[in-house]
């Protein structure tokens, strides 16, 4: 129950819903904070106006009379009544304040009281002193035009604020669905590819973000088309592989069985090839497991590069001739140093340069360099054979992946060697490219760092 309720609320719409309301909500009470201090000052404001108002009609009364200075008894009484009518407190006095003619404000000590500010008192074009009002600040609340007034400003906020959440709440809704619905169709159709289907199209649609998730999807599924294919084709060559020198023994030892061939010297000879040629097949594909799978354990030496590439140079050179190839080398003026295998680096080294032979012709040339960097060492091989297209160029790393399919199967071996060439490059933490033209020829670079670092090095880096 609890895990359910906490993949409910992992939800990307409810996540998406919930962040929206928060933030309406915290943006609906800011708001109503101001509001409210808006109009608490609007109406402060109004009521010391209107007080500012009446204190001018009392003075304007007081003009009438005739009151000037000093008030007789008859004259107090009447500016009581005024000022009881207005609703204010009253203080007349001159203009310094050296002499009080009539004083209510005094008579309301200890009361909370708002004051104004004073007002010169003019009667016949000569001041004659001035007026300072007040009010009790109770009398504000308890007067019943203001509690009316406020009542229905709160009123008409409760509304506002309501509307204000109920349009929150539904748009916070309606944007977190539109804004995860995209997703959700993402979700279904990966569930799909999940289940092996592959013929899909992704609707590139919505947020930024969400649309590159679904180009890159659909580049995903393009790709993981492709290594099907290319699985489909492996298990097709791997099982040719095996079946042929397997069918060709056992017909031929049927037939000596049987009695049409004699068991002589060529017979054998024949069946040892095929032999040795399941044998090769074998070694490749277990050397592969053990590069890719790190079981072999490397013998770092500290190795001139350019003295190891001259002896791989120089193992080939036959094998160029009787091709007609023309092999060359190219290294570095000055010692060129790397801590690798050796045994590893000549076996790269090898299947690479056995390629640019297998697969040139004759009068093609094949060009061997070394050469230094401040932190790597590069090893390039060129050559001017067959090439590769540019559809297969990005696979040919992959274990019996062949670029040349019309070749014979006996004469192009089976795919393998440039497998073995990158897992034992990445054992040295390098990394190996290919550019090449169909037709045109191939251009192999390896590059290792001139310094290996060992698993526990590359650990405390990371810290």
């Amino acid at each position: 129950m609890i895990g359910a309720v906490v993949t409910f609320f992992r939800r990307m719409n409810v996540l998406l819903f919930l962040a929206f309301f928060c933030f309406s909500i915290i943006f609906i009470l800011i708001l109503m904070t101001l509001y409210n201090v808006h109009w608490e000052q609007m109406f402060n404001k109004y009521h010391t106006n209107l007080l500012n108002s009446n204190v001018y009609k009392l003075m304007d009364d007081m003009r009438s009379q005739g009151i000037s200075g000093q008030l007789s008894i008859e004259e107090e009484e009447w500016l009581r009544r005024r000022a009881n009518l207005y609703g204010i407190l009253v203080q007349y006095s001159d203009l310094e304040q050296q002499r009080i003619f009539f004083d209510t404000i005094s008579e309301a000590e200890g009361v909370d009281l708002e004051r104004l500010e004073p007002i010169p008192y003019v009667i016949g074009g000569k001041v004659s002193g001035q007026v300072t009002s007040a009010h009790l600040v109770a009398r504000k609340n308890l007067s019943p035009a203001m509690i009316e007034y406020q009542e229905t400003m709160k009123a008409r906020s409760k509304l506002i604020y309501t509307a204000v959440l109920v349009v929150s709440l539904l748009f916070s809704l309606w944007i977190a669905r539109m804004l995860s619905r995209h997703l959700t169709e993402l979700e279904e159709q990966t569930n799909l590819i999940r289940m092996g289907k592959r013929e899909l199209n992704f609707a590139v649609k919505g947020p930024e973000e969400v649309r590159k998730l679904a180009l890159t999807m659909d580049g995903m599924v393009k790709e993981l088309k492709k290594q099907e294919d290319w699985r489909q084709h492996l298990m097709e060559d791997l099982t040719h592989e095996l079946r042929t020198p397997l069918t060709s023994m056992l017909s031929q030892v049927e037939a000596i069985q049987d009695g049409i061939y004699q068991p002589d010297e060529e017979r054998m000879s024949e069946i040892y090839e095929e032999l040795e040629r399941l044998s090769r097949l074998i070694n490749d594909m277990e050397r592969l497991s053990e590069a890719e799978s790190a079981k072999f354990s490397l013998n770092i030496q500290r190795t001139d590069m350019v003295k190891l590439v001259r002896r791989v140079f120089e193992n080939f050179q036959p094998l160029a001739r009787n091709k007609s190839i023309q092999l060359t080398f190219e290294g570095s003026t000055v010692p060129c140093f790397c801590e690798v295998d050796r045994d590893k680096t000549i076996q790269i080294m090898s299947n690479i340069v056995s390629n640019a032979i297998k697969y040139n012709q004759a009068g093609g040339t094949v060009h061997l360099s070394v050469s230094c960097g401040p932190d790597d060492t590069f090893l390039v091989c060129e050559d001017t054979g067959i090439g590769i297209s540019e559809e297969d160029l990005p696979y040919i790393f992959n274990r019996l992946y062949r670029a040349d399919k019309s070749r014979s199967r006996f004469n192009s071996g089976v795919g393998l060697g440039l497998s073995i060439v990158k897992a034992l490059v990445e054992a040295h933490h390098g990394e190996v490219s290919a550019v090449s033209c169909l037709g045109q020829g191939s251009i192999f670079t390896v590059r290792i760092p001139s310094r290996y670092r060992r698993p526990e090095e590359k650990r405390l880096e990371g810290f």
